[in-house]
């Protein structure tokens, strides 16, 4: 009996359970659907669009304003390519402008303080601080077109690790803005192409996908539980078959029920609701990939540190619904605390993934997304490991 035998048995097995094809196959669709179709309005179309001018807030104190980042900054917002898609407008604190965002009289807030500066003379790498508004489109706008400005930053911080500060201080003197030149040298764009956005159903079809791969995991938890409680582990083990083998089949088999679950989602989205996956199929494959291997690995450690079934189980379901709750999996959440917490987040990263190839982005940007997400899974995945070597898959 071979890997392979025990991979198919253990899928034929999961595919005769009922509950298990509707509930990893049927409902997504459903859940995408009904999500999709009552928020369309809110979220739009995902056909051609023109964002608004998108009016940001910026607050900065005296000495920051000053500074050779601040004249960069004030350059930056002038520059031609810039002012055409957004208002500026000074404002005299945070507490202010959150008001502002509040009321709607603001859609994006940038803050840039007096650390911050002090971090980029020293040539370190820096980050604008921002407040998220209350348009989700116009947010992306916004970190599209201030990122573009600290990559200018930290380009300038670069040198300076290899330089020194004084020669980026010598170098962004030479114009008077604070970079050596800071309007024809940054880019500015937008996300996607030609304005385009993603609609409430392509929104929700990727996430969905994110969340119910992981579900995939919860199989394999109860497929590993449910050899020990029948007692049929001990008649396995009994066999000319090592553990390992066991245990890699069954991970195998679920991981083929995951990847036939994502083909079917995404073939069947694009074909009933008009879902556009982007340009870049084989990526799409690597993603699916790797929310596997995280879903496998996610309900391995589960499993193997939980003593019943029930309570893998729980612990199991909690873990994906709070995952797909802090990255923005159910609806999107403006708050920067949240946001930087759903950065370690398995769904975070493969939801970035999905929507960066659905607006058109660069390849350098999916891909950027792409290896965070690997980033999580070998995490996942060493931790796996280290637990399996230490408690092992046997019947006690």
């Amino acid at each position: 009996m071979s890997i392979w035998h025990i991979c198919i048995f253990e899928l034929r097995r999961i595919l005769k359970i009922r509950s298990v094809v509707i509930n990893l196959f049927i409902l997504p669709l459903l859940l995408i659907f009904i999500l999709g179709t009552a928020l369309s309005s809110a979220m739009g179309t995902g056909k051609d669009t023109t964002p608004d001018t998108l009016r940001v807030g910026i607050v900065q104190s005296n000495e920051a304003a000053s500074s050779p980042v601040g004249e960069a900054l004030k350059a930056f917002v002038a520059a031609p390519e810039v002012a055409q898609m957004i208002k500026v407008k000074n404002m005299s604190s945070q507490d202010e402008t959150v008001d502002a965002l509040k009321q709607g009289d603001l859609d994006f807030a940038v803050i840039m303080t007096s650390d911050m500066v002090q971090q980029w003379m020293a040539g370190k790498t820096v980050k604008l601080q921002w407040i998220l508004g209350k348009d989700n489109t116009l947010n992306v706008v916004g970190q599209t077109v201030f990122t573009s400005f600290t990559d200018e930053l930290n380009r300038q911080a670069a040198i300076a690790k290899v330089l020194g500060p004084e020669t980026v201080m010598a170098i962004s003197t030479q114009d008077g803005t604070g970079l050596p030149s800071a309007q024809p040298n940054i880019k500015v764009s937008s996300p996607g192409n030609s304005g385009q956005s993603y609609s409430a159903s392509q929104y929700y079809a990727a996430a969905m996908l994110a969340m119910f791969m992981l579900y995939s995991g919860m199989t394999t938890v109860n497929s590993l539980f449910t050899e020990r409680d029948k007692q049929t582990l001990a008649r396995l083990q009994a066999t000319p078959v090592g553990n390992g083998v066991i245990f890699a089949g069954k991970v195998a088999g679920n991981s083929l029920l995951a990847f036939l679950q994502a083909i079917i989602i995404i073939v069947m989205t694009n074909l009933l609701f008009g879902v556009n996956w982007g340009g870049y199929p084989w990526l799409i494959v690597l993603i699916c990939i790797l929310i596997t291997l995280a879903s496998m690995t996610l309900g391995i450690i589960v499993a193997l540190v939980s003593k019943s079934a029930a309570s893998a189980t729980a612990l199991m379901q909690g873990i994906i619904i709070v995952m797909t709750f802090i990255s923005g999996g159910f609806t999107p959440i403006a708050i920067d605390f949240v946001q930087r917490i759903s950065e370690f987040t398995v769904n975070h990263w493969a939801l970035q993934s999905f929507l960066s190839m659905m607006l058109g982005a660069t390849l350098q940007e999916v891909m950027h997304n792409i290896f965070m997400l690997g980033a999580v899974c070998a995490v996942l995945a060493a931790a796996a490991a280290v637990i399996y070597r230490k408690v092992g898959y046997r019947y006690e």
